[in-house]
C-alpha cells in the first residue's frame, strides 16, 4: 500500500512539473499571416513559433494558403522579414526584448523545395541580423528538400522532422521540431474520450519525437480548450493553434489555477 501510495505521488509530481511548463512558448501560431494584423499579435504574445506559408513566384516569396490568393504586396519580407530584422535591432540583436525567450519563424514551402529554399537562402543575405540572431530559427516545412540534401544549406535553416524518417545524427541537429498531422492518428474531435487504440498510436509518435529530443507538435488539431488540456496530458510540447489569444489567456488562467493549488 505504501509503494503504491508514492507510485501516485511520483505521478502526480510529474504531471504537476509538466503543467508548469506551458507558457506562450509552447505556442505555435498557425497560419499567423491570416491574422489581422501578421506577427504582431502573435509576437505580442510572446509565442514561440509562428508560421508563414509561402509561395515562390516571378522570384519574390509570396505569403498565401493558396496560390490563388497570392497579393503583389504580400511577401515574406513586406509581412515578416522587415518587421522581425526591425524588432530585433530594436532588442539588441534578440528575438524577444526578455533573452531568455526564443523565436522559431516557421517558412513552410508551398511550392518547389530546393528553388524556394535557395530563394529564401538569398533573401536573407539581405538581413544579416535575422541570420546572427541566436535566440531566431529560422526553420522550414512542407516541400522541404530530403534529408539527405541539408546540409547543402547554411546552418542558419533548421527543418521540421516528420515520424517514421531515419535520420542520421547530423541530420537531428538540423531538426527544430517534430510535427506530424493529428489526422494521421486519431479522428478524435476534442469531445468526449479517445479509443485505447488511438491513445496509443499518440503516445507512441510522441515518445519517438523525445527520444530524439526533439519537441514535438500535431497539426489539424481540434483547437479549443477541452483539446489543449488532452494534448497537455499527453506531453504535446507546441501547442498548434488557430487562436493565439485564446490559447494564451488559456496557458495564463491554467498557470495561475496550478499556482494556487500548490500553495494549499
Amino acid at each position: 500500500m505504501i509503494r503504491y501510495f508514492f507510485i501516485l505521488l511520483l505521478i502526480f509530481l510529474s504531471q504537476a512539473c509538466t503543467a508548469q511548463l506551458y507558457t506562450s512558448a509552447n505556442i505555435f501560431a498557425h497560419n499567423d499571416y491570416e491574422k489581422p494584423i501578421p506577427l504582431q499579435i502573435a509576437y505580442n504574445e510572446q509565442v514561440g513559433f509562428i508560421e508563414a506559408d509561402v509561395f515562390l513566384s516571378d522570384e519574390n516569396l509570396f505569403v498565401a494558403h493558396e496560390s490563388k490568393q497570392i497579393q503583389k504586396d504580400k511577401t515574406l519580407e513586406t509581412l515578416y522579414l522587415n518587421l522581425l530584422n526591425k524588432l530585433i535591432e530594436e532588442n539588441g540583436g534578440h528575438a524577444y526584448a526578455d533573452k531568455g525567450l526564443s523565436l522559431t519563424l516557421m517558412i513552410d514551402l508551398k511550392t518547389e523545395g530546393v528553388a524556394t529554399l535557395n530563394t529564401l537562402i538569398s533573401k536573407l543575405k539581405n538581413y544579416p541580423k535575422l541570420i546572427e540572431c541566436k535566440t531566431l530559427f529560422i526553420t522550414v516545412s512542407g516541400n522541404m528538400p530530403a534529408p539527405a540534401l541539408w546540409s547543402n544549406y547554411p546552418d542558419y535553416i533548421h527543418f521540421d522532422g516528420r515520424p517514421g524518417i531515419t535520420y542520421t545524427p547530423e541530420q537531428q541537429k538540423r531538426i527544430r521540431l517534430v510535427s506530424a498531422n493529428f489526422r494521421s492518428y486519431s479522428s478524435w474531435n476534442g469531445k468526449g474520450a479517445l479509443t485505447n487504440s488511438d491513445e496509443e498510436k499518440i503516445n507512441r509518435v510522441i515518445e519517438a519525437a523525445h527520444a530524439m529530443n526533439k519537441p514535438f507538435r500535431f497539426w489539424a488539431i481540434p483547437d479549443f480548450p477541452e483539446s489543449w488540456k488532452k494534448l497537455i496530458e499527453f506531453r504535446v510540447d507546441i501547442l498548434n493553434t488557430d487562436d493565439v489569444s485564446g490559447l494564451a489567456a488559456f496557458l495564463k488562467e491554467r498557470k495561475k489555477t496550478e499556482s494556487n493549488l500548490n500553495k494549499k
